[in-house]
């Protein structure tokens, strides 16, 4: 939560000013000197420990397979199998899959299935007289029960982690590297690229807090909030859905508080999120920012056309007013951004005394 300086607004209706633009913004907070911001944060660095762990984990997941012919399946292999799950003689729902690989000794399945895997010859069929555990979430008709699953075991092939050589490299076949010195400077670069990102809006959020901490606002005005509002628990509602979640619960995970309480606590968001777009708006107002129509409708087309559809299309239903305020942020953010001072000596002094 933010330091703010909360004041009364008077006793004036503000239910009808939704937008920014239905006001000035200087009405409902004095701004603190965003021009002499300075933050404390660490420069973006990749360092060569990183750099190899991050090369040892790409490595790792990307095994090089070979297949194994004329033993038995062991251990660590990874077995192709076709399976039939019947509990009392009946096949039952998710029990049943052909051409599945399966890691032994992974885990993966419930026990017994893969010892039982184990010492089977490639071509064979064989029962597993098994039991599900209990409980069992994946399924709860299936738990405790005896069950056979009938296995037959395709084929068989080792995982080996590959090394970092020129030759894995060029059978990776990237235009971008033909050397391991090669691909350990790609993927350093794309790891700074991260690091980068990350630090422009840690950035950000710094100069963000302390100027909130620094401003002094009325509060916000009630159309703008009510507005901001219903777009949050709109846009809520529909993650709880896509997680299965009833939206009560998905807030408290989220945001905290308590479930049955979840419009006050969407609500509280919403009062900061207005609060933060006035002070942004503000200083737009004292640099001359804006977001003009044109502006607004080119950029509207763009993403219209990069998703694939008109702009009548794109727009339908569309509060462009609200993406109006959403553009201004960004323009807001950006000046911040390039003007914010970084002092990463302090940082580094913090490290050195640790």
């Amino acid at each position: 939560m933010l330091t703010t300086t909360l004041m009364a607004c008077g006793n004036k209706d503000t239910s009808e000013l939704k937008y920014l633009k239905d006001f000035k913004a200087d009405r409902f907070v004095t701004v603190g000197d965003y021009k002499n911001v300075e933050v404390e944060l660490a420069q973006p660095e990749v360092t060569d420990e990183y750099l190899d762990q991050y090369i040892e984990y790409i490595l790792m997941n990307n095994p090089i397979s070979t297949p194994v012919t004329g033993r038995p399946a062991q251990l660590g292999d990874v077995a192709n199998i076709d399976y039939e799950g019947k509990l009392d003689g009946v096949a039952f729902e998710g029990g049943t899959a052909k051409g599945t690989d399966l890691s032994l000794g992974s885990g993966r399945f419930i026990d017994g299935f893969e010892d039982g895997v184990v010492g089977m010859e490639i071509g064979e069929t064989k029962d597993l007289e098994l039991t599900f555990p209990d409980p069992y979430d994946n399924n709860p008709d299936l738990a405790g029960k005896a069950v056979i699953f009938t296995v037959t075991l395709n084929s068989l092939s080792e995982q080996e982690i590959p090394e970092l050589t020129d030759a894995y490299v060029a059978d990776l076949g990237m235009e971008e590297c033909k050397t391991a010195e090669d691909y350990r400077n790609y993927i350093y670069e794309g790891l700074l690229e991260q690091e980068t990102e990350r630090f422009e809006q840690e950035k950000l959020n710094e100069t963000i807090v302390k100027l909130e901490e620094e401003a002094e606002f009325k509060a916000a005005p009630e159309g703008m909030v009510n507005r901001m509002s219903d777009t949050l628990i709109a846009n809520i509602s529909s993650y709880a859905q896509v997680y299965g979640m009833d939206i009560g619960d998905y807030v408290a995970a989220v945001y905290g508080g308590n479930a049955e309480e979840y419009e006050t606590t969407l609500r509280e968001q919403a009062s900061l999120m207005a609060q933060r777009y006035i002070m942004l708006a503000a200083i737009a107002e004292k640099e001359g920012i804006s977001v003009t129509d044109e502006e607004l409708e080119e950029k509207l087309s763009e993403e219209a056309e990069g998703y694939g559809y008109t702009t009548e299309e794109y727009t339908e239903g569309m509060d462009k007013e609200a993406y109006r305020e959403y553009l201004l942020v960004e323009k807001v953010m950006d000046y911040l951004g390039e003007n914010v001072t970084v002092n990463s000596e302090a940082v580094q002094g913090e490290d050195a005394a640790q």
